[in-house]
């Protein structure tokens, strides 16, 4: 046997299992009983590797802790506002494992809420397998951020509050822009408004995992002066009329 070979079956022996990028779901299973809350530690083997968490088809609406991973374990909680009961995906897997390292994976502390007002703690089935990627080419989906005000919120400042779903990869961040030029910077909700006199549209942009993107415009609550209003365009047209003004004094003199 020569020594090309002797070294293939020593590699095959260390790694008896391939390891390639996959894709895999969390689902939980209901039975009849309609839930409203659900949280729970998926604990992963030793070695297997993870590269993204997704939500973006997630059956649950308002993450209290979107799932995220932290050493060997991915630990997630939210709710659904109206409840659902059988079986639905709650979040997906991207990384490079094998089918064995998912059978090796179990969940910890679960915790599954009736759906009845009671909160009564009832047992759910989680399950993880594999699954065909899906590319996401979808934008999120249509939403509508508000404008509003509390005593107890940034000392009674103007805010924005928005929020997006999208069923694919799942939101990434925001980006907000107050005015019509000007860069976009990521922001939360809720957003402090930097200008508080509510002139100017504000632009909300909110952007998934794939890059996919979905823009806003909240538009001014109240009538801007007009040079609020067309901005830079109009700043550079009275300049120009200046720069005229001023040639003509100075030709007039000059003769």
């Amino acid at each position: 046997m020569n020594t090309l070979l002797k070294t293939l079956i020593a590699i095959l022996l260390v790694f008896p299992t391939a390891t390639s990028a996959a894709t895999a779901v969390v689902e939980v299973n209901t039975a009849d009983v309609s839930i409203n809350a659900l949280e729970g530690i998926l604990v992963l083997p030793e070695g297997m590797r993870i590269s993204e968490v997704e939500t973006g088809n997630s059956v649950v609406s308002l993450w209290v802790e979107e799932p995220h991973q932290k050493g060997s374990a991915v630990t997630f909680a939210g709710i659904t506002p109206g409840g659902f009961s059988g079986t639905y995906p709650v979040f997906t897997l991207h990384g490079a494992f094998t089918a064995d390292e998912l059978t090796r994976a179990h969940f910890e502390s679960v915790v599954a809420l009736k759906n009845d007002g009671t909160g009564e703690r009832v047992p759910v089935t989680l399950s993880l397998a594999l699954a065909a990627f899906i590319a996401d080419t979808e934008p999120p989906e249509d939403f509508r951020p508000t404008i509003a005000s509390d005593p107890s919120v940034f000392d009674g400042k103007y805010f924005l509050v928005f929020a997006a779903q999208d069923k694919g990869s799942g939101i990434k961040h925001y980006e907000v822009r107050e005015g019509r030029f000007g860069w976009f910077r990521k922001a939360g909700s809720p957003y402090l408004l930097s200008y508080q006199r509510l002139g100017r549209d504000i632009y909300v942009r909110a952007v998934d995992n794939a890059g996919n993107k979905r823009m806003t415009v909240v538009e001014a609550t109240i009538h801007s002066a007009w040079w609020e209003s067309y901005g830079l365009f109009a700043i550079l047209i009275v300049m120009m009329f200046a720069a005229i003004a001023y040639k003509k004094q100075w030709l007039r003199f000059t003769r």
